[in-house]
């Protein structure tokens, strides 16, 4: 038995998924950390920069100990010439005051306080202009350097009614006149549950931080655009397929996380919106993070049915919704309170997930691997994002990229799997198309066959009728050579119309009666007797396969005439209309008197005459006619109909 390879139970797909998730996850690991090497630190409230050349597309991050005065809101002045100093504690920032204590006792987390720092700036930058990013941090603030005011966000008071919140993230310039810059930060809260920054203030040159504001700027619009390309794509998809479920689903999730979208980041959505109210701003990020579970769960649970438990799904879901009920009609200071029970339900239920796509890799389900990969990097994102805000690691926010890969290889799965579907339809349709063309090949074999078979009818029939002919007039030619002479003038005019008429495949009705009559009037003198033809309701512009008629009257002739027989022929036309349909109905009728009367009916006759009949009709009118016949109370009825165009 040959050795197999570690991974040689791996499909060719799931390795490409593989890799590529070990390359993302590399890089995001190598992003934070050539961020953060080699760069100084604020330390006891000072940042020297003196010897660091702050070139182009260098990010300098304000992280450290800052010096930090708690319920107190200072200015420059109050820091010059003080004597004794202004107590003074530090604070690390990134970081929350709330997580601070003093004396075994946490600072409050409603409050405010000031941030300060003292930086010193290469000489080449003094007079130059340089850039401060200020992140959103769910407090309200105002920023100074040198005693001037570059940024605010909100209001900022001490105390509830003298605070307003405001928490767009900010860009801001300032040209400093010396190589000292002294910053200072007034930071109020009275909303969030943390109360500080989780995110750097970052320092750059003008051009690195435009650049990197429009980047992150960019890439929440294009987040923004893939998420509402791929939830109309799923919906649209959905509506050619009503019974696939997890397309809706997919289209909604899609949905909620492009609000989750233009609710975070660089909150797009106050951008377009400036005075938009930020109390629903708040609502609407945390609707759109607790409705994102439950159709994430519905999605997975309609891909994956059989490894789904249905009472533990429909659990979860019964939970989130009511975190998102609780957030539409609670007062805005709980909404916060809800994010720490509602991070552990998320917890539980990712790992459910996680269950369910294992056991789909296991039984080898069609895309498994994809999904569980996918999943696993939104994982993983999730996780570093809640461990950020908790200020347990010094990272950065990749849950958007994580929702990108997971959106890009479902996207990709369900592309795959729609486009299997099409081909398979596809191949169904050539193979249907091969089918009619087959079906319609052997039916004109049977139309040839049947012309074949009616030509032979035709020559059975005609000779027939020209031997009985011939015979009667061998008999009248020694009996009476006048009469004969009369029967052989109408049998050559009758003959003379058959010709002319028998290669055709429709003739007027009136030349069908004429030979009809011919044909009477022959037998007429044949048979010495007085047969009658009784013709209504036709119009001149009536059409009819050729010698139909005829052939019926010369069956009658052969099968019903006797001694004591007195025929009489009837020929009607009228139309009627069943079934939303017309049609021209044919009544051919033979009276015989004094003959024995049966009434039993049959449908269905096996003689040559009749076979031509149908054969003729089939040919004209193809599956659009019927013919019944039958003995009826006075002889013998024919009906034929025929189905209009």
């Amino acid at each position: 038995m040959k050795n197999q390879s570690p991974t040689s139970w791996i499909p060719p797909s799931a390795l490409t998924h593989i890799l590529l998730l070990l390359v993302a996850l590399t890089l995001i690991s190598c992003t934070t950390e050539s961020t953060d090497k080699g760069l100084p630190k604020v330390i006891d409230g000072k940042m020297d920069l003196s010897a660091f050349y702050l070139k182009n597309q260098t990010i300098i991050k304000l992280d450290g100990d800052w010096d930090f005065y708690y319920e107190k809101l200072l200015l420059s002045e109050d820091f010059q010439k003080r004597n004794p100093p202004l107590q003074k504690e530090t604070i690390t920032l990134p970081g929350f005051w709330n997580e601070k204590q003093k004396d075994g006792k946490s600072y409050s987390t409603h409050g405010f306080a000031t941030f300060r720092m003292q930086l010193t700036l290469p000489k080449s930058l003094e007079k130059s202009q340089i850039s401060f990013y200020i992140p959103h941090a769910f407090n309200t603030y105002r920023m100074y350097a040198n005693g001037i005011l570059i940024s605010e966000n909100g209001i900022v008071g001490t105390s509830a009614s003298e605070t307003k919140e405001h928490w767009l993230p900010k860009l801001t310039f300032f040209t400093p006149h010396s190589e000292f810059i002294e910053i200072i930060v007034h930071v109020a809260n009275y909303q969030a549950l943390n109360s500080g920054f989780r995110q750097s203030i970052e320092l750059g040159s003008e051009e690195t931080m435009i650049q990197t504001k429009q980047i992150r700027l960019a890439l929440d619009i294009f987040l923004i655009a893939s998420l509402f390309v791929i939830s109309l794509y799923h919906f649209t998809l959905f509506l050619l397929r009503k019974n696939d479920r997890s397309l809706l689903y997919f289209s909604i999730y899609s949905c909620v996380s492009l609000v989750y979208k233009l609710t975070s980041g660089e909150f797009f959505l106050i951008i377009l919106f400036p005075n938009f109210e930020w109390q629903w701003l708040i609502k609407i990020f945390f609707l759109s993070v607790y409705l994102a579970p439950p159709f994430l769960i519905s999605f997975i649970g309609e891909v994956f049915p059989e490894e789904t438990n249905q009472l533990t799904k429909h659990t979860f879901q019964f939970i989130f919704t009511v975190f998102a009920i609780f957030i539409l009609v609670c007062d805005f200071v709980w909404v916060e309170e809800t994010l720490l029970p509602a991070e552990i339900f998320m917890l539980f239920c990712s790992i459910f997930i996680l269950w369910i796509l294992s056991k789909a890799v296991i039984k080898k389900r069609e895309n498994a691997w994809g999904f569980l990969l996918g999943y696993i990097f939104l994982f993983l994102t999730i996780l570093n994002d809640i461990l950020f805000e908790k200020n347990i690691i010094k990272t950065e926010v990749y849950a958007p990229i994580g929702t990108f890969v997971l959106f890009f290889s479902q996207s990709f799965l369900l592309s795959k799997k729609s486009s299997k579907l099409y081909f398979t339809v596809e191949k169904q349709n050539k193979e249907l198309e091969q089918t009619v063309f087959l079906k319609d090949k052997i039916h004109h074999t049977n139309i040839h066959s049947k012309r074949m078979e009616l030509e032979l009818y035709k020559k059975t029939i005609q000779p027939h009728f020209l031997l009985n002919s011939l015979s009667a007039i061998r008999y009248w030619v020694s009996e009476n050579p006048e009469k004969s002479a009369l029967i052989l003038d109408s049998l050559a005019e009758e003959l003379h119309i058959i010709l002319k008429v028998a290669s055709k495949q429709l003739i007027p009705v009136s030349e069908e009666i004429n030979l009809c009559k011919y044909h009477i009037g022959v037998m007429k003198l044949r048979m010495e007797k007085d047969y009658k033809l009784k013709i209504s309701r036709f119009e001149s512009t009536d059409m009819i396969p050729p010698l139909v008629f005829h052939t019926l009257i010369e069956n009658a002739f052969t099968h019903e005439d006797s001694e004591k027989a007195k025929l009489s022929f009837g020929i009607f036309m009228k139309n009627i209309t069943e079934n939303e349909k017309s049609y021209s109905s044919y009544h051919f009728l033979v009276y015989h008197h004094n003959k024995e009367k049966e009434t039993k009916p049959t449908t269905a006759g096996t003689g040559t005459g009749l076979e031509y009949i149908r054969l003729r009709l089939e040919e004209s009118y193809p599956g659009k006619w019927s013919l019944t016949h039958g003995k009826s109370k006075k002889g013998y009825r024919v009906l034929i109909l025929i189905q209009k165009n």
